[in-house]
């Protein structure tokens, strides 16, 4: 308010200076104009400056504040938010949206009072000084406010459409990235190169037709502005002529309308960034806004976790495919310290039971429990610090060895670390690296070797000590010499707790106190090793058909 008033005063310094110095011809009238002039304009250099540095440090933090909600919004969804969304739309979000908020709640919106402060004091004054001249100016304000309503419209949903093209431009970068290896190991460079300039240029093509559509409003916002203050200085000569007014009064109407006519154009210029912002904004709000269908806090959290595991009655669709059943009607119970291996041919429903016991999906129709609990009554902090999980692909981040083998537990000390690694037989390999447990692993964890990143990945799991456990085909993948180490590594990680392993291999198969044989989403049948072999059924068949050779 303060910079814009100064601004004001400009005007009524250049009419003093017409009207009553020149036209008395006095000298000190004009020094002490100058003088005054000389404190307004120190004045208005100090709260510009300050005006810059406050609203752009509170944009920074609101924005700041607004992509660390937006971030804890997107990882609380539920699993199956992530199934139908892409993750380059998601890191869209947090980069390119938040930036183009972030320009309209800090300079945006500075620019905004500033211009609309100035707007108004100028019109007050253009008022004061000739009303009829006001009057014949401000007749092309009611259109031009319509049309800004109405090109504000368009100018949102274009720049949401320029948004969600921008996620898939994204999308197809990381897609593309994150998989290089496969991409140079089959020369497909051309064609990662073809996908992301056709989405790039999809991106583009909106940006243009965006650009269009604010330049077009632009222009007739100024051409509005700049004909009226044409009007004005034709009809304000006329005045002069007549007499009804004095030069140094019509001089200074000018310069307030182009003042005014300088801060509309900008406010048009704004209009269409707080347009840009809006679209953006939804698409953030339409994140924050959504309650995840499955809540990480709250429920019960028993003392302690006796590991009986049951599947009541479970039928399964995925949100994503609800028109295809995976699981229907598994009843299965595990006492206890039990270890019971799930086998079956690829699509039975093996991976899908264990999303379900870590419950990463709720079941369509029935229950799983966990000591006579339905796992939807628990609160899943609590169910996932007693559920441990060895994936066949552990997941390991950029950063030490040791932070990611303390990732489910951040307070344990260095020595439990290393005994988690000795008993996963990781400690003898990290010992052999320069740096030792502060060794970087790389993205997803590229430094180690198969079999390394699943003894981390074992140690991970020992070091939060859960009463069950979910091995999902976690040696599928290793040579033998690995598969050696990391199967003595799951037998010492078993030891007392409630396993459900989904194994192809036979080594991990005999092992178990059960065998549960899926077929197409249903159990067809269960018992040991020995005994489902003699039964001669679906069970030997993928005995000799997978696992021929140990057969």
């Amino acid at each position: 308010m303060i910079a814009s008033g100064a601004s004001l005063v400009y005007p009524q310094a250049i009419r003093w200076l017409l009207d009553e110095a020149l036209g008395r011809r006095d000298v000190h009238i004009i020094d002490r104009t100058a003088l005054v002039m000389s404190a307004v304009l120190t004045v208005q250099a100090v709260a510009t400056a300050l005006r810059y540095k406050l609203f752009t440090s509170a944009g920074e933090r609101v924005v700041a504040r607004l992509r660390a909600q937006l971030y804890e919004a997107i990882v609380r969804q539920e699993i199956a938010f992530f199934d139908a969304r892409r993750t380059g739309e998601l890191t869209s979000r947090l980069a390119s949206d938040t930036q183009v908020v972030q320009n309209a709640v800090s300079v945006n919106i500075s620019m905004l009072l500033r211009n609309a402060a100035t707007a108004f004091g100028g019109v007050a004054l253009l008022v004061w000084t000739s009303p009829r001249l006001a009057a014949l100016m401000l007749a092309v304000v009611p259109p031009v406010a319509i049309g800004a309503v109405l090109w504000g419209r368009v100018l949102r949903k274009l720049s949401k459409r320029v948004q969600d093209a921008l996620a898939d431009a994204s999308h197809v970068a990381e897609e593309s990235l994150g998989g290089i290896r496969t991409v140079r190991a089959f020369g497909a460079e051309p064609l990662e190169r073809r996908r992301y300039d056709a989405a790039n240029d999809r991106s583009l093509l909106l940006a243009i037709k965006r650009v269009d559509v604010g330049a077009s409003f632009v222009g007739i916002v100024m051409l509005a502005a700049l004909g009226a203050g044409s009007l004005v200085l034709w009809y304000g000569g006329r005045l002069v002529i007549a007499g009804d007014l004095s030069v140094g009064s019509l001089t200074s109407f000018l310069v307030y309308t182009l003042l005014v006519a300088t801060s509309v154009g900008a406010l048009s210029d704004l209009w269409i960034q707080l347009a840009r912002a809006t679209g953006s904004a939804e698409r953030i709000f339409e994140i924050l806004d959504r309650a995840p269908a499955m809540p990480l806090e709250g429920g019960l959290r028993p003392a302690e976790a006796r590991g009986e595991v049951r599947f009541d009655h479970v039928r399964f669709r995925y949100p994503a495919r609800p028109d295809v059943e995976v699981l229907g009607g598994i009843d299965l119970a595990l006492s206890p310290g039990e270890t019971v291996a799930i086998v079956g041919a690829s699509g039975a429903g093996k991976s899908t039971l264990a999303a379900l016991l870590t419950r990463l999906y709720d079941p369509t129709e029935g229950r799983v429990l966990l000591d006579g609990h339905d796992l939807r009554d628990l609160d899943p902090s609590w169910l996932h610090r007693v559920i441990g999980v060895v994936p066949q692909e552990p997941t390991l981040f950029s950063t030490s060895i040791a932070d990611n083998v303390r990732y489910g537990r951040p307070d344990a000390t260095d020595a439990e670390v290393e005994s988690a690694c000795r008993s996963s037989h990781a400690h003898e390999f990290v010992a052999r690296q320069p740096d030792g447990y502060a060794t970087l692993v790389g993205e997803r964890g590229i430094a180690l070797s198969g079999g390394q990143r699943q003894r981390v990945a074992i140690a991970r799991a020992l070091l939060q000590d859960p009463r069950v456990l979910v091995l999902d085909e976690a040696t599928s993948a290793l040579d033998a010499e690995s598969e050696h180490l990391v199967q003595e590594a799951l037998e010492r990680l078993a030891v007392g707790r409630t396993v459900l392993v989904i194994a192809h291999r036979l080594s991990t198969v005999m092992n178990a106190d059960r065998v549960v044989v899926l077929d197409e989403g249903r159990v067809a049948e269960t018992g040991d090793h020995r005994s489902l072999l003699e039964r001669g059924g679906l069970y030997k068949r993928l005995v000799e058909r997978q696992l021929g050779r140990a057969a």
